[in-house]
């Protein structure tokens, strides 16, 4: 067990590899650890336009994940992190959004995540 200790003992003492050992296995965590973060997905509402609004069909949307729902600490009240995959690729970017324009989805998180990585091919059922 101490073996297996070392590498995240050694990998948590240097200054920018902790950055980037620590960011990784976060995300890792998010995926298939204990507190999955990417549970919530949602639609989020960038462009309004037409005749929808926030809710309806017109506007710019997109497919993401709430990661976190308190960004006070950021002085940022009333908006909530939101990840966004992207298609092909084990990568995204995270938006901050005000709430309202955050819709939950009413979907598998599992789902919905292999919905936006596969570039809508797959996820759902027919």
């Amino acid at each position: 067990r101490w073996l297996f200790n070392l590498p995240e003992k050694l990998f948590t003492k240097l200054p920018l590899v902790k950055i980037l050992y620590s960011s990784v296995r976060d995300l890792i965590n998010a995926f298939a650890g204990e507190k999955r973060s990417f549970n919530k997905p949602v639609l989020v509402t960038f462009l309004e336009g037409g005749a929808g609004g926030a809710g309806g069909a017109g506007g710019a949307k997109t497919i993401g994940f709430i990661t976190r729902e308190d960004l006070k600490f950021l002085g940022l009240s009333g908006h909530v992190a939101v990840y966004l995959p992207q298609s092909y690729n084990f990568a995204g970017n995270l938006f901050v959004v005000p709430t309202e324009r955050v819709q939950p989805l009413d979907a598998d998180s599992s789902e919905v995540m292999a919905f936006v990585v596969s570039g809508g091919i797959s996820g759902g059922t027919a």
